[in-house]
């Protein structure tokens, strides 16, 4: 794309360099005629065809591409919406915000439930180390010889727990 030479009275200097060079590199533009395209009968293989035939109005090629175009099947809807009636266009914009408004409640719902879930494993793996940590001190305690009412004030563990260690501790010798 270039810009176009101007004859010199119809000339304005805008100040730009380079005015009769390129305008950019990153677009182009690309003249389609649709009753050629239509007559041709291209498939849908590319991304191009898709939104030509959605252009068309040919039914049969715009279902095809919606199937394996996600956007045209989104423009698609969004014709369609447009081309209601202002009565039946205000309750399919009441479904969608209906719609829109139940997935958010969702995703928030379950945001909120991910962090519940975050909060409640947390309380039980501190738990658990915590009571890990009671009864390695009661291995200790006990390796040392200390009476197990001693160990129980010192560890707050019960004296069936405490019961439940020595007998561990037994089985782990004989094994």
């Amino acid at each position: 794309m270039r810009f176009d030479k101007v004859k010199k009275h119809e000339y304005v200097d805008m100040g730009y360099k380079g005015e009769y060079g390129l305008v950019t590199e990153n677009a182009e533009i690309h003249f389609i005629e649709l009753p050629k395209f239509i007559k041709k009968k291209p498939g849908i293989e590319n991304r191009l065809s898709q939104w030509l035939w959605l252009l068309t109005g040919e039914e049969e090629k715009i279902k095809m591409a919606e199937k394996v175009n996600e956007e045209v099947k989104k423009a698609k809807a969004e014709l369609y919406a447009m081309s209601m009636d202002p009565k039946e266009r205000e309750l399919y914009e009441e479904r969608e915000l209906a719609r829109w408004s139940y997935y958010s409640e969702l995703n928030s719902a379950r945001e909120e439930g991910i962090e519940e879930g975050k909060e409640e494993g947390k309380k039980i793996g501190e738990r658990n180390g915590k009571i890990a940590e009671k009864r390695e001190t009661a291995k200790r305690l006990l390796d040392m010889g200390i009476k197990m009412e001693e160990i129980i004030k010192i560890t707050q563990l019960t004296k069936e727990e405490i019961e439940k260690i020595l007998d561990e501790q037994k089985n782990n010798i004989i094994d």
